[in-house]
């Protein structure tokens, strides 16, 4: 019907074509490019400040309450949490299926029920949704010539970090590194004794009778007066005259003198002017100059971290960037901007690769066509379904919703081959009618409706191996979907391409009748049939070598292990350093500046910048260390020299590996994969004892240090703060009225920092206001807080009469899962190893290690997230296998004829695992994709054999003459449809382009199962045909 209609109206098919094409460069324009699909991931986190507690206090009061509010909440699967100096963090792990914003709502009930019996220092919780758009899509250092860190920080708050927010697609700019500037205001006894003795002179001079009143003048009463009176807040509307007008109330403080001149007491004498600020305080303007390090290449700098908003491109919102930096710099004389890590342009390069490949893919797809039609009409007539398909794809991508990313593009590489197969089979059929001497037109409609039936249907056996992906769930659905839409639209399209577009240039091209002179292929053909005689006289030995071959396959692919996502080359490497317990910040400096100065010096580095307490990613969900205590290094790799990263990675762990911090170098890459499934190797140790904890967590990372391939290997225990432990004798206290807490309330006075009182803002900088008492300038010692005095009902005691002092040390986090207490051992992986083998080492290893009663482990990181996905996979395969099975019953009508095709499938697998064999490369997650989809192409090769035979059967021919001459008559369709997808991949099988090694297994997998199935299905299917059919009656036939 189709084919007819558009030979009939050839104009109204060019028309169509025409407004896809139209259609596809709009859709393309306006498409957004992105590394990876958008990924909603069902884990939010619940951030809570309770400011000057410790680990252990956080956990108490804040950590156990939220995780028994949560725990009631609907499709919660895990909770987890992190309780460290000054902050709670609770992370939820809910089901794939979860409704994320109902979750949230569900969230904030309980927070607000529980937050009513939270102490008043306890900050309100902040609720996030982890995804990777909480990632920065580029790193920036911005320095200026000829300013001082101060003056550069000013400039850059006032003048640059606003015209970054401004960018459409931006969501939020922080920086490190900038100055931050406040007052302290230092209340002086002796100012204070000033103001007594001048007032008391004052009396005596105008009241003899009456004693001078002695002014006490304390933080607290400072620090009102400073909030009372720095204050300006709208109190209404009125109206006059039919004019609504705002009321304002106050004013706020402009400036350092008006500060000063601030009057703090009116005293009781007229034209006596009042007691100021600054008559009994020391107004000092101070910054954090001495506890900031940003530095780039050696030099003084701002680090900006920009987060992209989720609903952007990261290419587009990247660019928009890039363009604001050129504008800036040509606006500022002296402004230099270097990018130190920016997603955008890797995006960019992998988009641009996988765009290449298809390209060179269609275009050697298209050259084998010729090779093998030996006639440049026919060629056109079939290469132009390539474009056209991919055009049509396009559109229905952008309508879908369906981004450029590595895994659609990936999609429509893999399929640019497999979009012709159609066409050659609508081109052969015609070909052959017009050799048989039909008219062009009656040749073009005929020979495409002939075979209309058995393209639909393998074009459906193809296209259902992707069905069964919804019904996998997590990572792997959402990661995955968008390969199996655009092959799907590609596919589809090429199906109605191949039944109107082809047609209707045949009757116009092709309108001579065709000779062909096959004499290569004759011999071809002769070879392949003494081939075929024999393995028919041998079946068994056939059948017994591709069984064995099957399992060996299997075998020696996963003897190489496993792997989530194949490691890629970013250019952009991140050094994390965390340096051991006790160190100063002066330390941390010092080893920073070593680690970029080893750096500097590797060879085909472009930029180097450094940050102490910056770092950006996921660090927040790390060990919880001080600030104080970790540096983060971005090294920024030449682009001509980015294939090299993996080298400069071994070369800067092999020079910093004898400094004395924990440093662990990673690619920027590392950061997304935490997110689609984590890299390196976890093993958490769950139980109740922390000490308990600490030794088995100990003995674990021994094992694991001792496993070849593992590096940077990390206990979990995370015991860094020294302390000094009071501990109450609570007969002694009592004796005085006092409790535990309220010792504890007594100390806590003593040793509190004042927080930020107030906030002015002079020019447009942000003062904070500090107010100290003069003794908050010496620091509280051992000393001072055995000889605190403590006063009770009972009366004053001393702290040392009470309580003994012990010294100890305090653990930096507390890790919890579930309820339990847990420490995580940690590992990476050295070049060359992948999580499968390596993890296989340790478990052998581990399972002679005894745990005490009560304790277990659990393995996470990258192994727990492929085990994951691989139970989502064989789901999948096996109800791909089924649907691709019923799909050939209904096409043969038959229960035999599918079940022999189907033995196409573990020739696939055979050829897919052998091909991961011999290129050294481990089953990943997207190998095996490759070899699902795979299952639905193979089959095609089998239902052309095993149909042509039934046909030859049913016209006569014996069982084992229609065999050989089904053989003969599609050898050379079979063998042509293969070699365009095969060729059409081998670009991207060798890895041609940045960012390509990510679905390159892909390719691997895809080629090695096609030749080996396209090889064995010509002897393979027949054999089996054979065994299975013995009865040589060709009246009913399988």
């Amino acid at each position: 019907m189709l084919s007819n209609f558009s030979v009939k109206k050839p104009y109204t098919v060019v028309v169509g074509v025409v407004i896809v094409i139209l259609l596809g460069v709009v859709s393309l324009m306006n498409m957004t490019t992105d590394l990876l699909p958008s990924l909603n991931l069902p884990y939010a986190v619940i951030s809570t400040t309770y400011i000057g507690a410790s680990p252990e206090e956080v956990e108490t009061v804040v950590t156990r309450p939220i995780e028994q509010a949560m725990a009631s909440l609907n499709n919660l699967k895990n909770i987890s949490s992190i309780s460290r100096e000054n902050m709670s963090l609770v992370i939820l792990e809910f089901t794939a299926n979860a409704n994320m914003d109902g979750a949230f709502v569900e969230m904030r009930e309980n927070l607000d029920m529980i937050m009513a019996y939270m102490p008043d220092d306890v900050g309100r919780p902040i609720m996030l949704k982890l995804n990777p758009d909480m990632m920065p899509i580029m790193v920036l250092s911005v320095a200026m010539e000829g300013m001082d860190i101060g003056e550069s920080s000013q400039f850059i708050s006032e003048n640059i970090i606003h015209e970054f927010e401004s960018i459409e697609g931006v969501a939020s700019v922080s920086a490190s590194g900038l100055v931050e500037s406040g007052i302290h205001i230092i209340l002086r006894d002796k100012k204070i004794e000033k103001v007594n003795e001048n007032l008391a002179n004052l009396f005596r001079m105008t009241a003899p009778n009456i004693s001078a009143p002695n002014i006490s003048i304390t933080r607290e009463m400072v620090s009102e007066i400073l909030k009372g009176q720095n204050f300006s807040m709208p109190a209404g509307y009125i109206t006059e005259d039919g004019v609504s007008y705002l009321v304002r109330t106050g004013d706020t403080i402009k400036d350092i003198d008006e500060l000063k001149n601030l009057p703090i007491i009116i005293l009781p004498f007229p034209n006596l002017e009042p007691i100021t600020l600054q008559d009994v305080a020391e107004i000092v303007v101070t910054d954090n100059s001495n506890t900031m390090y940003t530095k780039l290449n050696g030099n003084n700098a701002v680090i900006l971290n920009i987060q992209k908003q989720s609903e952007y491109s990261t290419a587009d919102v990247a660019n928009r960037v890039r363009e604001r930096i050129k504008t800036l710099e040509n606006r500022h004389q002296g402004l230099d901007i270097v990018p130190l890590m920016d997603q955008g342009i890797y995006v960019d390069m992998v988009v641009n690769s996988i765009s290449n490949n298809l390209v060179f893919g269609g275009i050697l797809a298209i050259l084998i066509l010729l090779l093998f039609l030996r006639d440049i009409r026919p060629t056109i007539v079939v290469g132009f379904a390539i474009p056209v398909s991919l055009v049509t794809a396009l559109v229905m991508m952008y309508f879908s919703n369906v981004t450029l990313n590595i895994i659609s593009m990936g999609g429509l590489a893999l399929g640019v081959g497999m979009l012709v197969d159609n066409s050659i089979v609508v081109i052969e059929n015609i070909y052959r009618m017009r050799s048989e001497g039909r008219g062009a037109k009656e040749a073009a409609v005929e020979g495409a409706v002939e075979v209309s039936g058995a393209i639909i249907a393998s074009t459906l056996t193809t296209i259902s191996v992707f069905a069964p992906i919804l019904f996998t769930q997590g990572i792997t659905r959402q990661l995955f979907t968008d390969m199996g839409l655009t092959i799907a639209y590609s596919l589809l399209a090429s199906l109605i391409i191949a039944l109107t577009l082809v047609p209707m240039m045949a009757a116009n091209v092709i309108v001579k009748e065709v000779k062909r002179e096959e004499k290569i292929l004759n011999k071809v053909k002769g070879l392949y049939t003494k081939v075929l005689e024999f393995s028919l006289k041998r079946k068994w030995l056939v059948i017994v070598l591709v069984v064995t071959l099957f399992i060996t396959s299997i075998v020696s692919a996963f003897s190489l292990g496993t792997e989530f996502f194949p490691a890629t080359d970013t250019g952009q490497i991140i050094v994390d350093i965390t340096m051991p317990e006790g160190s100063s910040f002066e330390d941390t400096v010092l080893v920073a500046d070593e680690v970029m100065e080893i750096i500097k010096d590797i060879p085909y580095i472009a930029n180097v910048g450094g940050t102490i307490g910056g770092g950006m990613g996921f660090g927040f969900m790390g060990r919880g260390r001080r600030s104080s205590d970790n540096a983060t290094i971005y090294v920024l790799v030449d682009e001509e020299n980015i294939s090299k990263t993996p080298e400069i990675l071994r070369s800067i762990r092999e020079k910093v590996k004898d400094i004395q911090a924990e440093i662990n170098v990673r690619d920027s890459g590392s950061d997304m994969s935490a997110m689609t499934g984590g890299r390196g190797i976890a093993i958490s140790v769950m139980g109740r004892d922390f000490e308990t904890l600490e030794r088995i967590a100990q003995d674990i990372a021994k094992i694991v240090e001792n496993v070849e391939g593992t590096i940077e290997v990390f206990d979990g225990i995370d015991r860094t703060e020294p302390e000094i432990r009071v501990v109450v004798d609570k007969e002694k206290s009592i004796a005085y009225g006092l409790t535990v807490a309220q010792v504890f309330m007594e100390i806590n006075n003593l040793l509190r920092s004042p927080g930020v009182d107030t906030t002015i803002t002079v020019g447009n900088i942000d003062y904070g206001i500090k107010v100290k008492d003069e003794k908050a300038l010496v620091e509280v010692t051992r000393k001072d807080i055995e000889n605190l005095v403590i006063k009770g009902p009972q009366g004053e005691v001393l702290l040392k009469e009470i309580a003994s002092i012990e010294d100890g040390w305090g653990y930096g986090s507390i890790r919890r899962e579930n309820n339990q207490r847990l420490l995580t051992v940690t590992a990476q992986l050295e070049e060359g190893y992948n999580i499968g083998l390596v993890n296989r080492e340790i478990s052998r290893k581990l399972a002679d290690y005894q745990l005490p009663e009560g304790y277990r482990l659990k393995v996470g990181g990258e192994q727990e997230a492929i085990d994951n996905a691989f139970a989502d996979l064989y789901l999948m395969l096996a109800l791909a296998i089924a649907l691709i099975y019923l799909i050939m019953v209904a096409q043969f009508q038959s229960l035999l004829s599918p079940f022999i095709v189907m033995f196409t499938i573990p020739l696939a697998f055979t050829g897919g695992f052998f091909a991961l064999r011999f290129t050294g490369n481990p089953v990943s997650i997207v190998a095996f994709i490759g070899l699902i989809i795979l299952s639905g192409v193979v089959v095609n090769n089998g239902i052309v054999f095993v149909d042509y035979i039934n046909i030859l059967r049913s016209r006569g021919l014996s069982k084992r003459e229609a065999i050989i001459t089904a053989g003969n008559v599609r050898l050379r369709p079979i063998v042509m449809t293969a070699l365009t997808t095969i060729i059409a991949l081998s670009t991207m099988s060798v890895g041609m382009g940045t960012g390509t090694e990510m679905i390159q297994p892909m390719a691997i997998t895809a080629i090695g199962g096609l030749i080996y199935a396209t090889l064995l299905t010509l002897i393979f299917i027949p054999v089996l045909y054979d065994t299975f059919n013995r009865k040589e009656s060709n009246k009913e036939v399988a």
